[in-house]
């Protein structure tokens, strides 16, 4: 590229930094939103396939598939990340204890009062997605890019309060069904405007950067911020059910958390300091862990089949699947926490180095 060429390339409005390249990311990132619609099709108009796909989709989106648990548990057989977390006795009491407890507490809820089960975990599950979204743009985004840079909070609200209102409305269709009287429909309007204004406030600030500061727009950071405030969209389309709801969002989801994965597995490990701080390669003990998780999944799933719907087995097995949903939520809530250094340190360096390769 010549200079003036290039000259003239830095004054183009959008530019591209991949996380990883033009193929991985639209593969893991953004493509996946239509395996999820066309799976959502298959789902609608071939019912023989749901037992199938409600295993690959449905069970992945929530956590507790072999999608997210083998990736989740590699952690522990990180050898760095085991002399961290054992370091003192809080770490060890959250990296060790926290999740049984954690699986404990949701077995207990299962069997007690499964109303209280499903709502803490749908809760945790909205919160976990939101998180997610909200970390990816911002792994996106290159604070020497010469770009606009998102207002943290305000991106964290403009992905908030969306959220809020799809769900919202979902969840009272649902729960209660027949007509909607005015209250409803006024506060159903103040959360739109609210999550309305949010979205357009978010929009207007990065519009803002580019006019005065002279800046550009990442793209990818752009694309991957609107398709996570439409993430929910489905939520309000009529004849939704909570079985089939989460297929779209979810699947999206876990694509994008294999996508996450797979580049750090690939960089962290490539590397010669950190070659042997597992206890095989890297790509196997991950495909392993990943084989492993569905050979439980499907072993605790067949013994379900056996028994009613009341029975106290089946709620403790229903509790098994809760919690290991959840058990993934609390993991990953310290596992993937950037504002502490030891775990910005050990995961950060090795997803930029995507970008350079």
């Amino acid at each position: 590229m010549t200079s003036s060429q290039a000259a003239e390339s830095d004054k183009s409005l959008f530019y591209f930094p991949w996380m990883a390249s033009p193929q991985f990311d639209l593969l893991w990132y953004f493509c996946p939103i239509f395996v999820a619609i066309l799976a959502t099709v298959l789902l609608d108009q071939f019912k023989f396939l749901a037992a199938g796909l409600m295993m690959i989709f449905i069970v992945n989106a929530f956590g507790v598939g072999p999608m997210h648990q083998g990736p989740t548990w590699f952690f522990y057989f990180d050898k760095k990340n085991l002399e961290y977390w054992s370091a003192d006795k809080k770490r060890f009491f959250v990296y060790y204890v926290g999740p049984i407890l954690v699986g404990i507490v949701s077995i207990a809820l299962a069997v007690l009062a499964p109303w209280l089960s499903l709502v803490v975990t749908t809760l945790w599950g909205v919160q976990h997605f939101v998180q997610q979204n909200f970390g990816m743009t911002m792994l996106y985004h290159n604070k020497d890019g010469n770009e606009a840079l998102p207002n943290r909070k305000l991106l964290l609200r403009s992905l908030w309060t969306p959220t809020i209102f799809f769900n919202a409305v979902f969840y009272h269709r649902l729960l209660v069904p027949g007509p909607v009287d005015n209250w409803t429909i006024g506060a159903f309007a103040i959360l739109g405007l609210v999550a309305l204004g949010d979205v357009l406030r978010y929009a207007l600030d990065m519009k803002r950067q580019v006019t005065t500061n002279g800046v550009r727009i990442n793209a990818p950071a752009l694309m991957f911020w609107l398709i996570s405030v439409i993430y929910y969209v489905p939520f309000i389309l009529p004849g939704q059910k909570i079985e089939t709801v989460y297929l779209i969002p979810g699947t999206m989801h876990w694509f994008q958390y294999i996508g996450l994965n797979l580049i750090l597995v690939k960089h962290k490990y490539d590397d010669q300091e950190r070659k042997h701080d597992i206890p095989c390669g890297a790509y196997m003990l991950m495909t392993a862990l990943c084989l492993g998780s569905l050979l439980i999944f499907l072993a605790t799933r067949g013994f379900q089949q056996d028994f009613s719907v009341e029975s106290l087995p089946f709620r403790v097995l229903m509790g098994i699947f809760v919690g290991l949903s959840n058990i993934h939520y609390y993991q990953d809530a310290f596992f993937w926490r950037f504002r502490e250094k030891y775990q910005r340190d050990s995961i950060m360096p090795y997803l930029m180095s995507a970008r350079s390769h």
